[in-house]
């Protein structure tokens, strides 16, 4: 039997009197910007000048609105004369002698400074983290550009640009397109970068960043393929970089368009807000992706990397119209990582992305909220930039991939992309693009999986009729439908494996109760709902286990391989457990060893304990590795488990993340050993800090109360940033439902994070005090909503507070209640195999002679009620 969770009725996404949102009207169409400044790090300052081509569209027009937040406007001119204008410190209105004929073009000059509290960022070093950089980067989306020079800041005006920027002789500057020309000013110890962009794109996507660079220089097809570090880290820069090339051959043959640009750079910096961001042929990304050759075991930065690089044709050459259309750009970008792993490594490790993306999307709707992938319904834009957007985004392009084909959706891509070149989209542009392409008809489709929300919650039992030779399954859509979430229709197919052979077959679901029946030539070994696993589903599947243990053993697919030893999890028996340990030790790909060790620890039986301990001797992919040390963090008061785990976390492992997954379930053990390791791990250093961060996440787990002091000092300005946000989460898991002073400590630590100037570390304080579930928190939480810049920060507190305040947050109560739960379910384990011994059927001793015993009556009494 494989489950899912059926999902819980989620909130809604829109908070109460949110208003729909719409793209903003074009009066006029932006031609060019020319943005000309001059860097100052020390006063953390820009000063210059932006020039704004614009040509009206349809009527005259005697008046322009620029976005522009807590600008210094000096001046306005045009044609060297000053235009009257009025600053309310948000937008800027400009007023013109004469009206402005349609198609009459007119560049409008602003002279400004700015101190930039978003849209552009300075970096340096400060007493805590003397070795930070100094380097100064732009981040605009959603709306944050208009913060460091006046525009129309939103997706649908697209134009060409160039920057000019005045740094520091030593830095580097790197913006959009070709760089022009570089000017030295040796008297005042600076350099003049001239980039420009002659493709026409969105003024969220115009960047700069500076610093001092080491550059690395690559190639594919005559395009130039750039890459910028810190000077140190040439060598993880190739590791980390080095398959861009790849890439842009992967891309510019499935997409039908040779990348579309003369060259392509990406720029590592330190303290990014985000992953990466793809601004128009010159990527920022996050300098954590950068790593060292040990991470590089079982580590890589590639889907981040085709992420960023599939932009450049979904988001900076087509655009979404307006944010609430934002999937066609993140969607397609998240869908390219399986299309990248697809090509560069396989199918099977494609599919890893697949299962990453369900279970980011399934977690955000059920505890979070549930909305159509494309909605106007939204406070701020980087509202919908979640796991609805990107990895919902991403599986729906999937399953349209297979409702298509490959050859008509790459047909339908390559015309879609021909088509609206340097324009905006709409989702119907996408539908008709398919249908143009292909003449298929997708309307459905994007109405059920775009328009509306959720996914279709499937029961599926599965028979065989010996007497007729028909294979049957079963369906029932359980889904609650509403006005949100629809009946859906289901392509998909099934497969069997018949007299050793797969016949693979279409089936559609379409109703609440279905039943369909294939006529096959002998009863199947294999019977697998949803061949390949491509569907977005919550899926309950119930069928008889020698056909699991079949398709583990030997499904052609690793992705139904990896369903088998899911649906393996309810089963204790002595084979399920055997057929998943010859799996995780045996298995071709990693993807299904990892399966099979996740589901063993499900199990939590004895010989599922054993199975995994033993693995470990075994030479395998340290990704699988990772899976068993991870599934011997569920055997909780085990000792056999916990000593294993301490003499990984004692001794060290060549991968890091096996290091720090033994770390984190060590503690989840709860065993008296494992305080003493774990507090050693804590002084190791490591890749993002993960092994440390893990070791304070498993202080938490073993309810380590005397960690308190340790966890405070981990998350104190100064310490690496990772394990910060560790003890930030580690704190409210040691702190939940006390009221000493320690924990009282632990509270007021983590709602100080919330002003941290470490982003990421004020969004973990956010997670911590929803852990923690204290309304004393409401007051620290209303003042960060009210005065965080972040739009990100001000959604996930108002959430926060709102669950607080409903008392939906874990407490004592619900902590102590899953620790009972616990505690039950291994005694019912323990039972469990009390009675599968004792059905068991004797062994053959070969080495003891003499006559077997008989069974006692009272034992034979069980084993005839065990057959009956």
């Amino acid at each position: 039997m494989r489950r899912f969770p059926t999902m819980a009725s989620s909130r809604p996404f829109a908070f109460p009197g949110v208003r729909p949102r719409y793209a903003p009207d074009r009066v006029v169409d932006v031609q060019h910007y020319a943005i000309a400044i001059r860097v100052s790090l020390d006063d953390r300052r820009i000063d210059g000048t932006c020039a704004i081509t614009i040509r009206p569209i349809l009527e005259p027009v005697t008046r322009l609105e620029l976005d522009a937040v807590e600008l210094d406007v000096r001046a306005v001119t045009s044609e060297g004369q000053a235009l009257p204008y009025r600053y309310d410190g948000k937008r800027l209105a400009i007023r013109f002698p004469r009206p402005l004929g349609p198609g009459e073009h007119h560049t409008v000059v602003v002279a400004y400074g700015a101190q930039p509290r978003r849209g552009l960022y300075f970096m340096a070093p400060d007493e805590a983290y003397p070795k930070r950089p100094r380097q100064v980067w732009s981040q605009g989306q959603d709306e944050d550009s208009r913060h460091w020079f006046p525009c129309f800041d939103a997706p649908n005006q697209k134009s060409t640009t160039e920057v000019i920027a005045t740094v520091p002789e030593a830095f580097f500057a790197l913006s959009n397109g070709e760089l022009i020309d570089v000017a030295h000013d040796f008297e005042h110890r600076e350099k003049r970068y001239h980039w420009k962009l002659d493709i026409p794109h969105s003024c969220y996507l115009v960047t700069l960043a500076a610093g001092e660079f080491a550059e690395i220089c690559d190639e594919w097809d005559e395009v130039a393929v750039r890459y910028y570090v810190e000077p140190g880290r040439e060598a993880d820069a190739r590791r980390s970089l080095g398959k861009t090339p790849q890439v842009l051959e992967c891309f510019s043959s499935r997409f039908g368009m040779r990348y579309p640009y003369k060259s392509y750079s990406q720029v590592c910096v330190a303290d990014f807000i985000f992953g990466g961001m793809e601004n128009t042929t010159a990527t920022t990304l996050t300098d954590q992706c950068l790593f060292d050759e040990r991470a590089a075991r079982d580590f890589d930065y590639e889907s981040l990397v085709s992420h960023e690089l599939a932009h450049q044709w979904f988001g900076d050459l087509v655009t979404c119209r307006d944010w609430g259309q934002g999937w066609l750009n993140e969607g397609f970008a998240t869908y390219s990582e399986y299309i990248w792993r697809e090509w560069g490594h396989g199918r099977d490790e494609a599919h890893m992305e697949i299962l990453d993306w369900r279970h980011q999307y399934f977690e955000e709707d059920k505890r979070r909220y549930r909305r159509p992938i494309a909605t106007n319904l939204y406070d701020e834009p980087i509202d919908v930039f979640d796991h609805h957007l990107y990895d919902k985004g991403g599986l729906v392009l999937h399953m349209l991939r297979g409702v298509l084909g490959d050859a008509p959706f790459w047909q339908a891509l390559a015309h879609y992309l021909e088509k609206h070149r340097t324009g905006v989209v709409e989702t119907r542009d996408l539908a008709r693009a398919v249908e143009a392409a292909t003449g298929r008809g997708v309307d459905w489709f994007f109405e059920e999986w775009v328009e509306k929300a959720g996914h279709p919650e499937l029961e599926v039992a599965y028979g065989w009729d010996d007497e007729r030779r028909l294979a049957r399954f079963s369906v029932k859509q359980k889904q609650k439908t509403d006005k949100d979430t629809p009946l859906f229709r289901v392509p998909m197919h099934v497969r069997f494996r018949v007299a050793g052979a797969d016949v693979t077959l279409p089936l559609e679901v379409k109703d609440t109760s279905e039943v369909f029946y294939f006529p096959l030539a002998e009863a199947p070994t294999q019977a697998i709902f949803d061949a390949g696993q491509p569907t977005l589903m919550s899926l309950s599947i119930e069928k008889p286990t020698p056909l699991w243990l079949a398709e583990l053993a030997g499904a052609s697919d690793a992705a139904d391989r990896i369903a088998a030893a899911e649906g393996l999890e309810k089963q204790s028996s002595a084979d399920a457990v055997a057929a998943l340990a010859r799996s995780v030790g045996s298995d071709g790909f990693w993807g299904v060893r990892a399966a099979a060790a996740a589901t063993l620890g499900h199990i939590r039986t004895s010989a599922a304990r054993d199975a995994l301990v033993a693995a470990l001797a075994l030479d395998m992919n340290p990704r699988a590795r990772r899976a068993v040390v991870k599934a011997l963090g569920e055997f909780r008061h085990d000792e056999t488990a916990a000593a294993a785990l301490e003499k990984i976390v004692r001794a060290g492992d060549p991968s890091y993340f096996v290091e720090a997954d033994a770390c984190l379930s060590l503690g989840k053990t709860r065993s008296p050993r494992a305080a003493a390791a774990l507090r050693d791990a804590t002084t190791r250093e490591s890749f993002q800090d993960v092994i440390r961060s893990h070791a304070y996440r498993g202080l938490a787990e073993a309810r380590d109360d005397s960690a308190i002091p340790l966890l405070l000092d981990g998350a104190a300005y100064g310490r690496v940033s990772q394990g910060r946000r560790a003890a930030a989460h580690a704190l409210a898991v040691v702190a939940q439902g006390r009221t000493d002073a320690p924990a009282r400590a632990a509270r007021e630590r983590i709602e100080e994070l919330l002003d941290d100037a470490d982003f990421r570390v004020a969004q973990s304080s956010l997670e911590a005090i929803h852990t923690l579930g204290d309304p004393r928190s409401l007051p620290a939480l209303r003042r960060a909503v009210e005065t965080h810049l972040d739009g990100r920060i001000r959604r996930r507190g108002r959430e926060i507070i709102r669950d607080l305040e409903e008392g939906r947050t874990r407490d004592e109560a619900t902590k102590t209640l899953r620790d009972e739960v616990d505690r039950l379910r291994k005694e019912l384990l323990e039972f469990r195999e009390r009675i599968a011994k004792l059905e068991a059927p004797p062994a053959v001793a070969s080495a003891v002679k003499g006559p077997k015993p008989k069974p006692k009556a009272k034992t034979r009494a069980k084993i005839k009620r065990g057959r009956r």
